[in-house]
């Protein structure tokens, strides 16, 4: 259960089909905002734009603290009931409020971090009442994408969790206080350039739809520079590499930007054709790697691996195979888990990897 979902379930028996997120989320939100009296800086009453707006119905960004601030008001709870009743006299469908009373029923049974699940649903035959308080409820819970049932295993106040995103998500981010650790995946030559279809070259180098490919594109549009992404590279390495100028598998350069340090890990080799190939022994080998790297020099951030082994490092790897490589490597070196670690899988592949849960 999360703000996100509940809103979207909401938003599927709106009155008006066309409402756009901005508006129906503000709505939403609106007999919460004012039973609180939630104001923004300029002190007019809170309400988000359409870039908040996308970032918290993606689940990109946690329930904002004002929000939060305001769980404490005395009455926020039957000022917040009684506003929710104009909330859906002017945007819910009347013949569809008993379909929504049941899909969030559901939603609540089906969650295992709400904790009196029992007493709400008991307020389900008033609809203000019992969407209002489920509301509240789905303020108090996380919203950034990161499921608290999926843990997989816990090394002290640190444990590793699945969450489903795409990585580069947490890796270009405007606003943060402490900065990600994000892993991508390269080869050996750590090359720098993205091979476009247009490009007239005998060999390409970098795909532009590999997580390579992706975040030198994404490197490149967040103002860096690309040409320079090389001799940072090598100033990261700090090593010599091999006569043909490959390094070792496992190998990692960290570069920084304003949010992030970025783990670029070497798992694959090019072949004459610039073909990559590496092996499962390969990944395995390289995941084991980034644990003692991370346990040496993280810090402490948290860090954020995707699934490796799977596209075009010609693996072979099934997502399968790759997710349980990077939980048994953890589970056998629990005490390398010095930070939250997040095993990211792509939501479009949530439906191919069974996670393991409650670990210790």
């Amino acid at each position: 259960m999360n703000l996100a979902g509940y809103v979207k379930c909401l938003q599927q028996h709106a009155l008006n089909k066309k409402i756009s997120d901005e508006e129906f989320l503000n709505a939403v939100l609106k007999p919460y905002i004012v039973a609180g009296e939630i104001d923004n800086k300029k002190k007019e009453e809170l309400r988000f734009d359409k870039s908040r707006t996308s970032l918290i119905l993606n689940r990109h960004e946690d329930v904002p603290g004002a929000l939060r601030k305001a769980l404490n008001a005395i009455k926020i709870y039957p000022w917040t009931e009684d506003n929710f009743m104009e909330f859906i006299n002017d945007y819910m469908a009347p013949k569809e409020i008993p379909m929504v009373v049941n899909e969030i029923t559901e939603m609540i049974e089906a969650d295992n971090v709400i904790i009196d699940k029992e007493f709400l649903i008991s307020k389900k035959s008033i609809p203000n009442v019992f969407l209002a308080d489920t509301l509240i409820e789905c303020i108090k819970l996380k919203n950034d994408g990161f499921d608290p049932k999926v843990e997989i295993l816990r090394n002290g106040s640190y444990c590793v969790k699945v969450v489903y995103n795409d990585i580069l998500r947490y890796a270009f981010r405007k606003r943060s206080k402490m900065k990600n650790i994000v892993v991508i995946p390269v080869d050996t030559e750590f090359h720098t350039h993205v091979t476009r279809k247009y490009e007239k070259r005998e060999l390409s180098e970098v795909s532009a739809m590999s997580i390579h490919g992706q975040f030198l594109t994404r490197w490149e549009k967040s103002g860096e520079s690309i040409d320079l992404l090389p001799s940072r590279i090598e100033k990261s390495l700090k090593a010599t590499a091999d006569h043909d100028g490959k390094y070792q598998l496992g190998t990692i350069a960290t570069v920084e930007n304003e949010s992030t340090v970025f783990y670029l890990m070497a798992i694959s080799d090019f072949d004459e054709n610039n073909n990559a190939h590496s092996s499962k022994e390969d990944i395995i080998h390289c995941v084991d790697e980034l644990s003692i790297f991370y346990d040496k020099y993280g810090d402490g951030f948290d860090l954020y691996i995707p699934l490796m082994g799977t596209g075009k490092s010609r693996a072979a790897v099934s997502l399968q195979e790759s997710y349980d490589i990077l939980v048994d490597c953890f589970k056998r070196n629990k005490a390398r888990i010095q930070g939250n670690i997040h095993i990211v899988i792509h939501k479009d592949f949530e439906k191919h990897v069974t996670t393991e849960k409650g670990g210790n």
